[in-house]
């Protein structure tokens, strides 16, 4: 496909992209598309590895038919986005590839897919590195405002696994770190998850301050 094809493509994508996720929260936007993209090119580049226009429109259409923010009615993914490349005369073999990449991304669903192809490896890890650091944080607390899930709910185990955005670390976050796919991804998440863990040791300290009893003295 020649490259000012690909190019008009894009732009058609990206603007799909824009419209399709304007009812999202801002932690699941455009600019998430966008630094999933940007992410899922420098791992491209830094690893040598796949198709860069495969991994350019599957990072743009990643979160099409969201679950979180499925509508009742929706036709699903699969259908939106083979209608829409095929609309842009998209090849049969990369529409194939984009709908493998967002229907098996998530973090719940990647265990239900044997095979990986390096475009599906690079665009799973930029849209879980999105996921951690500083802009993951920002991220969780903003879906958990969203959803007026709690901020944390203290528990036995000083952790608080409930529905709640601290919870969520410990639910999936943390555990990012150690499912990352290549190499550079895994060297670029070990900083992010430093991030967390110096967020949530902050947060405890903050969180944990008892006054003294007045009626005990000092």
């Amino acid at each position: 496909m020649e490259e000012m094809n690909t190019n008009m493509i894009i732009k058609e994508i990206e603007e799909f992209a824009k419209k399709s996720t304007k009812e999202f929260d801002s932690g699941h936007d455009w600019w998430h598309l966008q630094r999933v993209r940007n992410l899922a090119l420098f791992l491209q580049q830094a690893e040598n590895s796949g198709n860069r226009f495969i991994i350019e429109l599957s990072a743009l259409l990643h979160d099409i038919d969201d679950k979180k923010f499925r509508k009742h009615g929706s036709i699903g993914a699969e259908t939106i986005i083979r209608e829409l490349l095929h609309q842009n005369g998209v090849a049969e073999d990369i529409i194939k590839e984009v709908i493998q990449i967002n229907k098996y991304i998530s973090f719940s669903s990647d265990a239900k897919i044997e095979i990986r192809s390096p475009e599906f490896l690079i665009v799973q890890d930029a849209d879980r590195l999105d996921a951690i650091g500083a802009i993951g944080i920002a991220r969780a607390f903003n879906y958990g405002g969203f959803r007026n899930n709690w901020i944390y709910v203290p528990a036995e185990d000083g952790f608080g696994i409930t529905p709640s955005t601290i919870g969520h670390f410990y639910d999936k976050l943390l555990l990012i770190r150690d499912m990352m796919n290549t190499a550079t991804g895994r060297k670029m998440a070990e900083e992010r998850h430093l991030f967390l863990e110096i967020f949530l040791e902050q947060f405890y300290k903050e969180w944990n301050i008892i006054p003294r009893n007045p009626l005990k003295g000092s």
